[in-house]
């Protein structure tokens, strides 16, 4: 039987341990976000916790609007690939279409036939040539008036008058 031997105290990890903040930490954070990292593992990757970190943020709003900016960057460059590729995929599905397989009354396929996307061709068209394609803007134009009921009977009054639903009424010097 081995002899047990023993147990020596498992190294701690950065995570393990929980630093102070710093702007160095600080620093070092945004420059991985700005590297693409995701936030939350960016900042215990310091060995700062969350709630710490976002508490500095909120004493030092000078930090805060540099985090932010660090989070705008990185999302602005992993959203520039996607956009792309969103691109692509709308334009192949407009114009070159796709394949769909035709069978018959049996079930046996007997062919196949393209089929194309009217959707993401007035997508495309709207942003290649929004002067021509894009909706037109509507405006919503309220009006707020507030009628009393005297007001009420004389504007209904000289409607029914120029509907000629209403007899005329007589001048003022009574002719």
């Amino acid at each position: 039987m081995p002899q047990p031997t023993s147990k020596s105290a498992p190294a701690k990890s950065v995570l393990a341990t929980r630093r102070k903040f710093s702007t160095t930490l600080f620093e070092r954070t945004v420059q991985s976000i700005i590297h693409g990292s995701d936030t939350h593992p960016a900042i215990e990757k310091e060995g700062i916790g969350k709630s710490q970190f976002y508490l500095e943020l909120s004493r030092r709003p000078e930090l805060a609007h540099k985090f932010k900016d660090a989070q705008m960057q990185r999302d602005k460059v992993r959203n520039a690939k996607r956009i792309e590729e969103a691109e692509r995929e709308l334009a192949r599905r407009a114009i070159n279409g796709w394949e769909e397989p035709v069978f018959d009354v049996k079930g046996n396929h007997c062919g196949n036939k393209r089929k194309y996307s009217d959707a993401c061709l007035i997508f495309m068209l709207k942003s290649l040539k929004p002067e021509v394609f894009a909706d037109k803007p509507q405006a919503l134009v309220q009006n707020n008036v507030n009628i009393s009921a005297k007001n009420e009977k004389e504007i209904l009054a000289d409607w029914r008058q120029k509907l000629g639903a209403a007899p005329e009424k007589p001048d003022a010097d009574g002719s």
